[in-house]
């Protein structure tokens, strides 16, 4: 199972996850999905029917997603997941094309969904291959999704997204072949003010690692950053206790730090002064 590097300090009764997609009838949705469509600036929205899918785990359903397609701001079509935790009312809009790190791509079409991450993971990783066009290209994008087992919800997984495109993958095999040969262990940062997923790409078991990603997003604005970082250790070189995680952006510095485990101080530095500083849990 992949796990945080503080995971030894974390350990919770996770059961082990079988998860797979069932077809699903979008028809159920149809008139709910295009109503929240509009707090996302998008009109005419519809289901892609044939990829619409439940998730479930051992028989067991942990929600319904249902791909939509519309046109945003009467500008460009842009696209979004539906998400129904109990398979009869939508619970939330993800958006995927057209939004955040695909801002001035325009969707076209589905053309592939399925499940990427392996029995016992922590979180069900499902990967959407989407037609998407630009002024200049027609491509395949990869937007990869994360199920949490404890809020029960769905996420776009930012920085994951972001290296299967850069490798310039484009199916579900090779996303899932890609994402078992690289060894990736998430962990949610939760306070008043921010949810931050930390990514630690390193191997297991390796405390020093410098190659850890952040996908912060305020709770008050809705505003996101993605920022490559490392991991705090002290007592190096002769013990190397790991302690959190610093993350530079131009100026400013974001680090993740904690004495017990239990509860983590994030704070945003700009040079020797502390800008903002919340305390929060890691999960």
């Amino acid at each position: 199972m992949k796990r945080l590097l503080l995971s030894l300090a974390l350990l919770t009764n996770i059961a082990v996850a079988s998860p797979h997609l069932a077809t699903a009838d979008a028809d159920t949705f149809v008139p709910e999905l295009a109503q929240k469509a509009l707090s996302l600036d998008i009109a005419g929205a519809e289901p892609f029917g044939q990829q619409t899918f439940a998730v479930r785990d051992s028989g067991h359903l942990l929600g319904v997603m249902v791909p939509g397609k519309g046109l945003l701001r009467a500008d460009m079509n842009a696209c979004f997941i539906g998400w129904s935790r109990d398979g009869e009312s939508l619970t939330n809009l993800v958006p995927t094309i057209g939004f955040n790190r695909f801002d001035g791509e325009a969707c076209e079409d589905v053309k592939g969904v399925g499940v990427i991450s392996s029995p016992g993971d922590r979180e069900v990783k499902i990967a959407v291959i989407y037609t998407a066009t630009t002024l200049v290209e027609t491509s395949l994008v990869a937007v990869v999704l994360a199920y949490d087992p404890q809020s029960r919800s769905l996420l776009v997984d930012n920085a994951l997204s972001q290296r299967v495109n850069n490798a310039s993958i484009d199916s579900v095999p090779k996303i899932r072949r890609f994402y078992a040969a690289h060894p990736a262990n998430t962990a949610t940062f939760d306070s008043k003010k921010y949810l931050a997923r930390i990514t630690a790409w390193c191997e297991e078991g390796n405390v020093d690692c410098n190659d850890v990603t952040l996908d912060s997003r305020s709770k008050l604005n809705g505003k996101g950053i993605l920022l490559q970082g490392k991991t705090v250790n002290v007592h190096c070189p002769e013990v190397c206790d790991f302690r959190g995680y610093a993350f530079e952006n131009a100026d400013y510095t974001y680090t993740f730090i904690t004495n017990d485990f239990e509860r983590w101080t994030m704070n945003i530095s700009k040079g020797d002064q502390v800008t903002d500083s919340v305390e929060g849990t890691m999960r």
